[in-house]
């Protein structure tokens, strides 16, 4: 019940791969000044100070998610302090934050510390260990000249080392099958067996999420293009990312599929080329985990699911980006924290060179944020500070698959890049050795490292 009294509450994720970041990077000013809202922002362990196998009953290796927890029993007991209910608590987050919140929402050991979640740009579709296999830990502990003979001397070791040390290995791995994350093989077992809790979700990417910085781990695609043959040669180091969910397949298994699924065999061109390998690379690591999220949580009768692709191209931001880009990763959090509507130090000019349009855009997403926070519809600005005529934001149903095209002019579409999805949820899973059944499974019975973390070193070249 929604006390008159108390505000919703967002608890932000900051993004960074779960490896790097920190939460004081994300200004909230614009978006509370202008809404209903309380909102906290939260650090965790990240890297292998957060994600390290171990033998550890209590932790399972998963003491980043615990950090997680905490933090929301904390805001439990103390955010009516600060004008927050906690009875409307939503996590949110971008990129490596986004997958902590689809970590929290896969975790039975969270139910009841938030109602909703938002992911933005990505979900767990990453690697993960299962409980009581800490060849990853023997390995860093191999790096460091520490004994691996002795699990016990092990960890006495890798304690005594200076924490930077410890942290220069990998991207972090999620341990599955302790109390934290269900009995699995790995995260895509849980989505696809949609062991995921009830909630409110709200979940998207953008349109090129790897159409410009990521895009920059990737050398060999130029403004001239990506050599066809160069292609082939690099794409088994891309996919091994995706491949990494499925630990007995081999990433060779799926190369070839990919280059049909996306490619022309008629056409060399490069350009072509580079265009088609960017809508591939954000189509797997990112776009079809997160329509296999939505898939999962919307199997939930009560569960209310919004799916969205922001696809504004933003020039201010990067005016050295180049035409072929489309909205980059990070892009989206511009808007949310309402950077196009920042005045300069006299307060008569604005701070940056945004368009009217995109200022517009930016109350828009404020205002579909706060609204599904408060109510579970982001369409709905019931008890909202300020009213926006905003286009009306369909619910994602297993069936329909609508979402909303977000932009300065916003529509509603529905199942996303129809083909690609199935070919990266279905079939490549069937061709890394999954039992797939066209749809997903039945619901159960209970209801690189990512550079997100480069949006503050954006909003500090824009200062």
């Amino acid at each position: 019940m929604k006390s008159p009294f108390y505000s919703q509450v967002m608890v932000w994720l900051h993004g960074g791969g779960l490896a790097i970041g920190s939460a004081d990077t994300y200004p909230a000013e614009i978006p509370t000044s202008l809404n209903n809202v309380v909102m906290v922002t939260i650090n965790y362990r990240l890297g292998n100070l957060g994600f390290l196998p171990t033998r550890d009953a209590e932790t399972d290796g998963n003491v980043a998610l615990m950090d997680m927890a905490k933090a929301l029993q904390w805001v439990q007991a103390n955010i009516r302090n600060f004008g927050g209910d906690p009875d409307r608590v939503t996590i949110f987050g971008q990129s490596g934050g986004a997958w902590g919140v689809s970590l929290l929402v896969m975790s039975p050991e969270t139910r009841g510390l938030y109602r909703r979640a938002i992911s933005q740009s990505g979900v767990a579709g990453l690697g993960a260990s299962r409980r009581g296999d800490t060849t990853k830990t023997e390995t860093l502990a191999a790096s460091l000249n520490c004994t691996t003979t002795s699990f016990d001397d092990m960890m006495s070791c890798l304690r005594s080392k200076p924490a930077h040390d410890v942290l220069e290995l990998d991207a972090p791995v999620p341990i599955v099958g302790g109390s934290f994350l269900p009995d699995a093989d790995d995260l895509w077992d849980i989505m696809y067996k949609k062991e995921v809790n009830e909630v409110d979700y709200l979940l998207g990417t953008t349109d090129g999420e790897f159409s410009y910085g990521l895009l920059g781990t990737v050398p060999e695609v130029t403004a001239d293009g990506l050599n066809r043959t160069v292609l082939s040669a690099i794409l088994p180091a891309q996919l091994n990312f995706v491949a990494a969910q499925f630990p007995d397949g081999d990433v060779d298994n799926i190369v070839q599929p990919v280059i049909d699924q996306y490619m022309n065999p008629d056409s060399d061109d490069p350009i072509y080329t580079r265009d088609r390998f960017i809508q591939l690379m954000t189509d797997n690591r990112f776009t079809a985990t997160t329509v296999l999220m939505a898939q999962a949580v919307a199997a939930h009768d009560t569960a209310r699911v919004y799916q969205y692709e922001f696809q504004h191209h933003t020039t201010s931001v990067s005016p050295e980006r180049p035409s072929y880009a489309k909205a980059d990763h990070g892009d989206d959090l511009f808007y949310m924290f309402g950077i196009p509507l920042l005045r300069d130090d006299t307060g008569n000019s604005w701070k940056y060179s945004f368009t009217q349009e995109e200022r517009d855009l930016s109350l828009d997403m404020m205002a579909y944020w706060v609204n599904f926070a408060a109510n579970g519809d982001p369409s709905d600005s019931t008890g909202a500070a300020r009213m926006r005529n905003l286009v009306t934001w369909p619910r994602f149903m297993t069936s329909s698959q609508s979402y909303l095209k977000l932009d300065v002019t916003s529509s509603a579409d529905v199942k996303l890049r129809e083909s690609n999805m199935k070919f990266w949820n279905e079939e490549v899973p069937r061709l890394m050795g999954k039992q797939v059944t066209t749809g997903g499974a039945e619901k159960y019975t209970w209801s690189f490292l990512l550079v997100a973390g480069a949006f503050s070193a954006v909003v500090s070249l824009l200062q």
